[in-house]
C-alpha cells in the first residue's frame, strides 16, 4: 500500500509539472500613427501594406507589446545618399510618448535603439535603461555601411582597425534595402540585431558577446525584464540630427568637419527614409 501511495504522488508530481502554464508568443503586425516634423512640415506617409514613407516626422505603433522576443523589419536608406548629419531611427520605448533618452521636454524612461544613422553611413545601436536623468543608463556600438567607402567626409584611414565598440558592416550596401532582425534571449539578458542582405548578414550589436564603445555605462540588462512585462511601443522616425556624432567615435576624430564641403548639415526635406515589412513576436498586443 506504501509503495502504490509513493506511485500515485511521483505521477502527480511528474503531470504537474508537464502541465504547467507555459507562456505562448504570437507575430503581430503592428499599426501606425504619424506625427508631423517640425522642419519640412510633413506627415509620414503610412501605406496600406504597413510601409512608412518619411520625409522627416515620426511614427509609433498603436498598440504596446509584452514580453517582446523578436522583431524584424526592412530598411530602406538609399534616399539619404550623401547627406550628412540625418537620423533614420528605428526603436522601441516603454515610456514616452515619442522618445525616452534625450531629457529635456521628454519624460525619461527606458528605450531601446535599434537603428540610428548618420545618412546613410554610419549607424549606432543604444539600449537605454533608467527612468530619470540620473539614473538613465546606456549599452552602445557603431557600425559603418560600405558607403563609407566612397563619402570622403569620413576618414578612410580608421576602417581596417576601427576600435572597440565599431563594427565593420561594409557587407551591406545602403544603396538598396537590408532587413533588421532583433532578437531577445528568454531571460532578458541579451540582445543581438543582426542586418541581412541576401547571402550577407553582419551582426551590429551583441550586448553579451561584443565590446561596447567607449559611452557606455551598463554592464548588464537589469531591468529590462521589468519593463517587458508593461509592454513597449514600437517606433520610427527621421530627423534632422545625427548619430553616432560627427566629431569623434571612442575619441578618434572619423569626420572631416573642417573640411568646407563636410561641415555644412544637410537638409533633412532632401532624404527620404522607408520601413516597411515590420513584425513583433511577442508574448501579447496590449
Amino acid at each position: 500500500m506504501k509503495k502504490l501511495l509513493l506511485l500515485i504522488v511521483a505521477t502527480t508530481m511528474l503531470f504537474g509539472c508537464t502541465n504547467k502554464t507555459t507562456s505562448t508568443t504570437s507575430t503581430f503586425t503592428p499599426t501606425f500613427t504619424g506625427v508631423q516634423g517640425q522642419y519640412c512640415g510633413l506627415v509620414p506617409a503610412i501605406n496600406s501594406d504597413g510601409s512608412i514613407d518619411f520625409r522627416e516626422g515620426r511614427v509609433q505603433s498603436t498598440k504596446k507589446y509584452k514580453n517582446i522576443s523578436k522583431i524584424t523589419a526592412t530598411v530602406d536608406l538609399s534616399g539619404l545618399n550623401n547627406l550628412n548629419f540625418v537620423n533614420a531611427s528605428f526603436y522601441m520605448i516603454n515610456g514616452g510618448p515619442g522618445y525616452c533618452d534625450a531629457g529635456g521636454s521628454s519624460t525619461y524612461c527606458n528605450e531601446v535603439d535599434f537603428m540610428e544613422t548618420n545618412g546613410n553611413v554610419l549607424s549606432q545601436t543604444t539600449i537605454h535603461l533608467g527612468t530619470s536623468n540620473s539614473a538613465n543608463k546606456e549599452s552602445l556600438e557603431f557600425s559603418y555601411l560600405n558607403s563609407i567607402n566612397t563619402n570622403s567626409c569620413w576618414k578612410q584611414d580608421y576602417l581596417s582597425n576601427p576600435g572597440n565598440g565599431v563594427n565593420n558592416a561594409t557587407v551591406i550596401d545602403p544603396s538598396k534595402p537590408f532587413d533588421m532582425v532583433i532578437e531577445f534571449d528568454t531571460a532578458y539578458t541579451n540582445m543581438t540585431v543582426t542586418y541581412i542582405q541576401g547571402s550577407n548578414s553582419v551582426v551590429v550589436y551583441d550586448f553579451l558577446s561584443h565590446t561596447k564603445a567607449n559611452d557606455s555605462s551598463i554592464d548588464n540588462l537589469t531591468g529590462l525584464s521589468d519593463a517587458m512585462e508593461s509592454g513597449w511601443s514600437i517606433v520610427s522616425s527621421y530627423w534632422s540630427g545625427y548619430s553616432p556624432d560627427q566629431y569623434q567615435i571612442n575619441g578618434k576624430e572619423w569626420y572631416n568637419y573642417n573640411d568646407p564641403a563636410c561641415k555644412s548639415w544637410s537638409n533633412v526635406c532632401d532624404g527620404a527614409f522607408k520601413i516597411s515589412n515590420i513584425k513583433v513576436t511577442a508574448e501579447a498586443e496590449l
